[in-house]
């Protein structure tokens, strides 16, 4: 809010709450089935949880010995609960210093760990896992790398696809009202 006042604003300089009219919307069709149940399902929407979201943003770095909720005890973080293909999983997001780590494990399969995910921009993810480590009072020897998180995004991490010498280039378009001004300073 910009704390601006405008013409019928009321006194406060609050505007007047506008109410919605009422709108019927009719249930789900008889065969949709729940919208997180995407195979052969023909409801039209596709769920996801709050977690896919953040784990698209992030890479994991390590894998702590479980569980999650000694790690949340320690930084006094709030554990959320979400899903994914491979079941129910906790998740806690923080920030640590300059960098943004997500801790997630798997509920319903024991013994998993507990991932450690830097976000992807980034880079020093050995520096970040070691000063995580630190805080959480851990011995470094009980980190294992990613090859031991179930998720399977580490097979994309480990093996990356090589671009095809014929892909078409990303656009440096985007840059170039970056280098417009930076070129009329």
């Amino acid at each position: 809010m910009s704390g601006r006042v405008f013409a019928g604003d009321e006194p406060d300089g609050h505007r007047p709450l506008r109410r919605w009219e009422p709108v019927a919307v009719p249930g789900p069709e008889p065969d949709w089935r729940p919208a997180p149940e995407y195979q052969a399902n023909p409801n039209p929407a596709l769920q996801y949880g709050m977690w896919d979201s953040v784990a698209l943003s992030h890479r994991p770095i390590g894998v702590l010995p479980p569980p999650l909720q000694a790690y949340a005890a320690r930084l006094v973080l709030l554990v959320e609960q979400s899903w994914e293909d491979l079941g129910q999983v906790d998740v806690a997001t923080f920030r640590l210093g300059r960098h943004f780590f997500v801790l997630s494990q798997f509920t319903e399969v024991e013994d998993t760990g507990v991932t450690v995910w830097l976000d992807r921009r980034h880079t020093d993810g050995e520096a970040a896992l070691a000063e995580l480590v630190d805080i959480l009072g851990i011995p470094g020897d009980r980190v294992r790398d990613i090859t031991w998180c179930p998720h399977p995004v580490v097979e994309h991490e480990l093996n990356p696809r090589p671009r095809p010498e014929d892909a078409p280039r990303p656009s440096r378009l985007p840059r170039l009202p970056r280098f417009l001004r930076t070129r009329r300073k």
